[in-house]
């Protein structure tokens, strides 16, 4: 039997895996957005064409590229970083601050079992809980296992207090009484701003590598100017999403160093 004229390929790029790294512009560190499913880079061409019509039929004798653009796509990113949310969220980063407060108070009207308040401030601490009485004040206890031994369940981290029950006649009002601690800036409470921002921009880097035994070479996509927007919906909470994102870059041209390069990987 004759051989084939073609010998089947059996080497070449194969890519099993892919890590990326981010550099902001700006900055000096690189980020790792994480191991990521697949990555797709889209060019779009704009053309203009030449034609001729000697033989009386329009035909196409050569066309011209006049604009060029690229996207580039991340999807599965296993890893949610600070800049994951930036980039999804378009997010303005701040930081929260507050002064101190020794005391303060806040009532709650026609309180009944289940009710949730927000105790205002960062991070409050609860000196008392009563139904505001003038004189003999009935005492709201505090549930600290979650088994209904006492009448409000507090999350500090939150600032959320959950009423589980009224204690015997106490009045239809009551009085939490608190505290806030200082916050600066350098405690680094973060408050996202969402569709502040135009994205995050800067150098991306999506690094090939493949599996022991796999035919191929790694190769690693370097992309110098890139600006990274979300990708369609953001699962906020999902059984099976579990936390797998996506991105879509803007590929901008950065002068000498193009769009971009593909380097194969030398071997150490």
């Amino acid at each position: 039997m004759a051989a084939l004229p073609v010998i089947p390929l059996t080497t070449g790029q194969r890519l099993m895996g892919g890590t990326v790294i981010f550099k902001i512009h700006g900055t000096e560190k690189w980020l790792k957005i994480g191991p990521v499913g697949a990555s797709t880079y889209t060019p779009t061409l704009t053309e203009i064409e030449s034609r001729s019509d000697e033989s009386g039929r329009s035909k196409l004798i050569g066309t011209w590229i006049t604009a060029t653009d690229a996207v580039l796509q991340i999807a599965d990113v296993q890893m949610w970083t600070p800049m994951v949310y930036d980039a999804m969220f378009l997010a303005k980063r701040t930081y929260r601050t507050q002064s101190a407060v020794a005391s303060a108070t806040m009532i709650v009207e026609d309180v009944a079992t289940g009710d949730v308040v927000e105790i205002p401030g960062i991070k409050p601490t609860i000196i008392s809980v009563t139904d505001g009485a003038a004189s003999n004040p009935v005492e709201y206890d505090e549930d600290e296992t979650g088994y209904s031994d006492g009448h409000y369940i507090y999350q500090k981290s939150r600032s959320l207090l959950e009423f589980t029950k009224i204690p015997a006649g106490a009045d239809s009002d009551a009085e939490i009484t608190y505290s806030l601690p200082a916050i600066t800036e350098a405690e680094k409470i973060v408050s996202l701003e969402i569709m502040k921002t135009n994205g995050v921009r800067g150098e991306c880097r999506i690094l090939g590598a493949v599996g022991d035994g796999m035919p191929g070479e790694a190769q690693d996509y370097i992309f110098p100017d890139v600006e990274f927007r979300p990708n369609g919906d953001v699962t906020l909470k999902g059984v099976d999403a579990l936390n797998v994102a996506s991105l879509t870059a803007k590929v901008y041209d950065l002068g000498g160093a193009g769009y971009g390069f593909v380097r194969p990987v030398v071997a150490a």
